[in-house]
């Protein structure tokens, strides 16, 4: 009879030649709901993600109200404030990815989509997740969840029910409503 090496010690020694597994990243969810905030300038053709309009990033945000249920108007934001934590002994990650899935939008154009996709910076151990209601095409009830991860790591999903306001269109630009 032939020895055979044990398969337990083989998988050790592989498993200790491979080195210790890396922790995921996770996530805690700070606060969630309207916002506001400072919107940055435009950034050039091409750059702010994925979707039917660029991705403009937003200083300063501010929470408004803790709330799931949207209320669609032109120039309202809403989305999540998320305190980041990266895996034991692994740096702070530079920036998250965030997927924001929505009912489907048709643009002007006639280019449909009904998803954006944009890279949230990290500062501080916190990132902003949010979506403005710029342009009335956007302005889609139903069900909208963030999807945010680190590295391929999913840290944090959030849902929104979004509603249309009753009766005409209304906005929250400049501060005025119509």
């Amino acid at each position: 009879m032939r020895p055979r090496p044990h398969l337990g010690a083989a998988l050790l020694a592989g498993l200790c030649l491979a080195g210790p597994a890396a922790a995921a990243p996770s996530a805690e969810v700070l606060d969630f709901g309207t916002m506001t905030g400072r919107r940055a300038p435009a950034p050039p053709p091409g750059a702010g993600g994925t979707g039917l309009a660029p991705a403009v990033p937003m200083s300063h945000q501010r929470y408004i109200e803790r709330t799931d249920a949207i209320e669609a108007r032109l120039c309202r934001s809403f989305g999540l404030h998320l305190r980041i934590v990266p895996g034991p002994g692994e740096p702070e990650p530079p920036a998250v990815i965030v997927h924001v899935l929505h009912p489907a939008f048709t643009a002007p154009d006639g280019a449909t989509s009904g998803e954006d996709a944009f890279a949230s910076a990290v500062v501080f151990g916190q990132t902003h997740a949010g979506f403005t209601f710029d342009h009335p095409w956007e302005m889609r009830p139903g069900e909208w969840t963030f999807v945010v991860s680190a590295g391929r790591t999913v840290v944090a999903t959030q849902r929104f029910h979004v509603t249309l306001p009753p009766g005409a269109p209304t906005s929250d630009c400049d501060g005025a409503t119509s």
